[in-house]
């Protein structure tokens, strides 16, 4: 076996760090899961599941893969960007701050890492008013393309451009 470049994986579970990462239940509405080189989606979820309390709160795993762990850090924060899961909170704002964290890009970490940023642990700011309608509309967009588009779907579950009328 050949050890070649720096990997990470972010577990997607329906928890939130600010409620101590109790489990989250609801309804997904929408998902939409990022691609590219060196971005993996392991996901057992899909629109219209249903998220209850009785079962692991994983949603699935972002895996990513870069020449060094600082290529890797930079792929993850892109790739959790692009994740898109709602109607149920998950730990995607706590891994974003996570990655952005000085001390975690550096590498400075240890067993009590938590315990020295509780900052990480608080509930991300939110979104101002203005973004909620933008995303209101980019979703409300995407359900109408939905509902006219073929219902065929390519390998990863997304509409392919050619049936979007975005082929070329």
């Amino acid at each position: 076996v050949s050890l070649e470049g720096h990997a990470i994986e972010c577990r997607i579970t329906s928890e939130s760090a600010s409620s101590g990462f109790l489990p989250a239940t609801g309804r997904v509405d929408h998902l939409e899961v990022p691609g590219g080189p060196g971005v993996r989606w392991d996901g057992g979820v899909c629109r219209g599941q249903e998220i209850g309390l009785h079962y692991d709160p994983l949603l699935g795993k972002l895996i990513v893969h870069g020449k060094s762990r600082i290529e890797a850090i930079v792929r993850m924060r892109r790739a959790l960007s692009e994740l898109t899961i709602l109607g149920v909170d998950t730990c995607v704002p706590f891994q974003l701050r996570l990655l952005h964290d000085p001390d975690f890009v550096s590498g400075n970490l240890s067993i009590r890492f938590l315990e020295e940023h509780p900052e990480l642990l608080e509930p991300a700011a939110p979104p101002h008013e203005d973004v909620l309608r933008a995303l209101a509309a980019m979703l409300e967009d995407g359900y109408r393309r939905e509902a006219v588009a073929p219902r065929t779907r390519i390998s990863s579950g997304r509409l392919s451009p050619w049936q979007l009328g975005n082929g070329r």
